[in-house]
């Protein structure tokens, strides 16, 4: 085994953890850790969530290389007080792509009319390790978003996969 390293002290590292699946498609499974109060420049508590590819070697690893590009994903929230990576999940294969998916919460997220609806953001697996902005989520790029519906709903407190629905 190995343990993993939080970013930055009052991120909450770790608040959210699940498998992942096989994001990479390396035949790896690989690890998703939500980190609800991680803060980008000028945007406090926006949320991060890590995408840790899956690996044989027992190091250490620190959420920071996984920030600057290596060993797996950063998820970086997309408002502040979004608090995206509060709950994290696998999310199977949405797309069909061959690739695992994977989903962030993000419970204090409004919409343009409503505080606090909440969002899910449904993240496509992918190969390579540059980090994903859930601004792109939201504008169809890599993924898609499942809205709450009225303020204080809170959707994405707690997210999960659900198989194959239809």
């Amino acid at each position: 085994g190995f343990v993993i390293n939080g970013e930055n002290r009052d991120d909450q590292s770790g608040i959210s953890v699940s498998s992942a699946g096989d994001v990479n498609g390396d035949g790896l499974d690989d690890l998703i850790v939500g980190a609800f109060w991680a803060s980008l420049t000028g945007s406090a508590n926006i949320g991060k969530s890590y995408v840790v590819f899956g690996t044989t070697d027992t190091t250490a690893i620190n959420l920071s290389t996984i920030v600057a590009g290596t060993g797996g994903f950063v998820i970086n929230g997309e408002n502040t007080g979004d608090n995206s990576g509060y709950s994290v999940s696998s999310a199977g294969d949405v797309n069909g792509d061959g690739l695992d998916d994977v989903i962030v919460g993000a419970a204090q997220a409004d919409s343009a009319s409503n505080s606090k609806v909440g969002k899910s953001f449904v993240v496509f697996g992918k190969a390579d390790e540059t980090a994903i902005n859930l601004s792109n989520i939201v504008a169809g790029i890599g993924g898609f978003v499942i809205y709450g519906g009225d303020a204080w709903n809170q959707s994405g407190a707690s997210v999960s996969s659900a198989g194959d629905v239809n």
